[in-house]
């Protein structure tokens, strides 16, 4: 059974895409039909196995970072108890764990997306796209969190990799 936090919005949005990535696999044993139900109003687009498991991690992690975000943020508010500031330093130590798994699960994203571009496929690229354009539909600080923190330095970190392999 899912796990669905009703008091963060972004967390259920998530799990709503968890659901939605998993019904695609489903329907790849049964047939290979478009998938039929959809979140909001725009559907996802059709991905492979590999990279609907990618991206199941990458929203994972990213309901990681935004339980310890919040930790975090509760343990510098002005009504946090003594035993809660003094635990702020090693929640900044997990949140920043916790970014840098979120950046390195969007890094197999892109990887994925490389791939598949090489062998004339787009789902992963069109599935970015639809979560860009998904970010803004819903106006969601969360997916544009995870696109800041997790999709961007995934790319920076690609693209850096790359330019350091075409000098040698």
């Amino acid at each position: 059974m899912t796990k669905i936090n009703h008091d963060r919005p972004t967390l259920r949005l998530l799990d709503n895409y968890r659901r939605e990535l998993k019904a695609q696999q489903r329907e790849y044993s049964v047939a290979d039909d478009i998938p039929r139900g959809s979140v909001g109003k725009s559907k996802m687009p059709r991905l492979s196995q590999t990279a609907q498991a990618k991206i199941i991690d990458m929203f994972d992690r990213a309901s990681a970072y935004f339980r310890v975000f919040s930790n975090y943020l509760e343990s510098m508010s002005p009504a946090a108890g003594i035993s809660l500031r003094k635990k702020r330093a090693s929640l900044e130590e997990k949140l920043n764990e916790a970014k840098v798994g979120l950046t390195d699960s969007c890094v197999q994203i892109v990887l994925e997306a490389m791939r598949e571009k090489i062998d004339g496929k787009t789902g992963v690229i069109k599935w970015l796209d639809w979560l860009q354009k998904e970010a803004q539909r819903t106006n969601d600080h969360g997916l544009y969190d995870i696109l800041e923190i997790g999709v961007k330095p995934a790319f920076e970190k690609v693209e850096t990799a790359i330019a350091k392999s075409a000098l040698r």
